[in-house]
C-alpha cells in the first residue's frame, strides 16, 4: 500500500536501533536516497496523515520497523518525518 515507507522503515529502521536511531533514521535516509525517492516517501507520509491510515502505519512500523508505538507516537514520528523531508 505504501512502497516507499515500507522501504525505509526495512532498510533505515533495522531491530538492533535504539529508541534515539530510529527517529533519526530519517537522516541517513535522506543522505543516502536521491531526490525522487525522498520525494515518494514524503508524498505517502503525507498521504498516511492526510487519510488517517494510522492503523495502517502503525501495524507498517511493526512488522518492517520491528517497533511498537502507541497511535500517538505513530503520528508524531510521521510528523518528525515529514518535517524532516519538508
Amino acid at each position: 500500500m505504501y512502497p516507499q515507507f515500507q522501504y525505509f522503515l526495512e532498510a533505515y529502521c533495522l531491530p538492533g536501533l535504539e529508541e534515539d536511531e530510529f527517529w533519526a533514521a530519517i537522516e541517513e535516509f535522506e543522505k543516502n536516497e536521491n531526490q525522487e525517492v525522498r520525494q515518494s516517501l514524503l508524498t505517502e507520509v503525507q498521504t498516511i496523515l492526510k487519510n488517517g491510515d494510522l492503523t495502517v502505519a502503525k501495524k507498517m512500523i511493526q512488522e518492517h520497523g520491528n517497533r511498537q508505538f502507541s497511535a500517538n507516537e505513530t503520528i508524531t514520528w510521521l510528523h518528525h518525518i515529514e518535517k524532516k523531508l519538508t
